[in-house]
């Protein structure tokens, strides 16, 4: 059942509080709700054309192409229009979001924190190239895949790391891109526009694959006291990775043990004692070119750390160890996800696993597990 939609009063009240404040915080704080709520509220305003944006109110269910304007001979506006088409992908962003999270409502407490963890641990879980949706006949691509598949791989996996790991005190969940095959419904890759092969509909992708995470960060909370979680955009994902960050960030936002870093840029930087960590996907910047860019972006971090790592995605195999240059060991990862029939047909054989890395604060990697993919 869809959530009903906010009257205008409300959205208008949103529109002139905002304009009160400096800040979108302040503003929501004001009104006494959370940033996401007063957030979402000026969207459904620009939407509706409430907040002065545009000169006629754009239906729910459309999105804007752009707005022309006829000037007169004295530089008066004699007609304005907006330009819209369907956005049936940002509708099924929303119907999919309230879809994941109606069944939650009443959910159970969260597991108790354990008791016995080591603050001088921290286990990094890399999900890499998950592809939740990609279909895979086997006949054609030598294995099959497809969404139930996708989802029993990645809970298998990841329980089964759990149970191996150091009781470390906490987790980094780390998802390094393209976590999903498809980023719309058109089922084609944003940049290149590929057609791709998918397994159901795309707003059903995307509820699972919320839940999907959520199984997976609560995994995580029976073994480590805290949980970090970033979800990196990839070339399959750009958006959708980003829906899924405040998805996750809403689902645990009452939970101190779980950090959604919602940041939604190419990079994500961490230190944990003299350890520092970069990752990225991967389609952008290359695995050697990383040194560079993490002395440059995060100098600080960079000085006062000792023991310098960069995870990456993208290429779907491991790379044997990695490379070191410039102080910085960095490695790409495997798949959990079948080949899809281009991959098959291009001959690309790389197999499929999943690793966790346990870092100490003072030594840098001690631990390594490694699972293969069960379904």
């Amino acid at each position: 059942m869809s959530t009903p939609p906010l009257p205008d009063e409300l959205l208008i009240e949103a529109v002139q509080v905002r304009n009160q404040h400096p800040t979108l915080r302040a503003a929501a704080e004001a009104l006494g709700i959370s940033w996401n709520a007063m957030n979402n509220r000026l969207l459904r305003a620009a939407q509706r054309g409430l907040d002065g944006s545009v000169p006629e109110p754009v239906p729910i269910g459309q999105k804007i192409k752009g707005l022309s304007t006829l000037y007169g001979p004295n530089g008066d506006v004699l007609m304005q229009w907006v330009k819209t088409s369907t956005d049936q992908s940002a509708q099924q962003f929303l119907e999919a979001i309230e879809g994941a999270f109606e069944r939650y409502r009443g959910h159970a407490a969260l597991p108790p924190a354990p008791q016995h963890v080591n603050a001088d641990l921290a286990t990094v879980y890399n999900i890499a190239d998950h592809h939740l949706g990609l279909y895979a006949w086997a006949e054609e691509a030598g294995e099959d895949y497809d969404l139930e598949i996708g989802e029993r791989a990645l809970k298998n996996a990841m329980s089964d790391l759990v149970a191996h790991t150091p009781a470390s005190e906490t987790a980094l969940v780390l998802n390094l891109g393209d976590f999903f095959h498809s980023d719309t419904n058109e089922n084609r890759t944003a940049r290149s526009g590929n057609a791709l092969d998918v397994d159901t509909r795309y707003a059903k992708v995307l509820q699972v694959g919320v839940e999907l995470m959520i199984e997976c960060i609560e995994l995580a909370l029976q073994k480590h006291a805290k949980v970090i979680v970033r979800c990196l955009p990839g070339n399959h994902d750009p958006h959708t990775a980003l829906t899924l960050s405040v998805a996750l960030a809403a689902f645990f936002h009452n939970n101190e043990r779980v950090h959604v870093d919602r940041d939604p840029s190419k990079f994500f930087w961490w230190r944990f004692g003299k350890v520092f960590i970069g990752a990225t996907h991967g389609d952008m910047v290359k695995p050697d070119e990383m040194p560079g860019v993490m002395a440059s972006f995060m100098p600080k971090d960079w000085g006062e750390s000792v023991y310098r790592y960069a995870y990456f995605g993208h290429v779907h195999h491991k790379s044997k160890g990695g490379g070191e240059k410039h102080g910085v060991v960095w490695e790409t990862f495997q798949s959990l996800s079948a080949k899809d029939a281009w991959h098959r047909a291009s001959g690309y054989a790389s197999g499929r696993s999943m690793v966790a890395i346990t870092h100490h604060r003072d030594k840098g990697e001690v631990f390594r597990h490694t699972v293969c993919a069960r379904t």
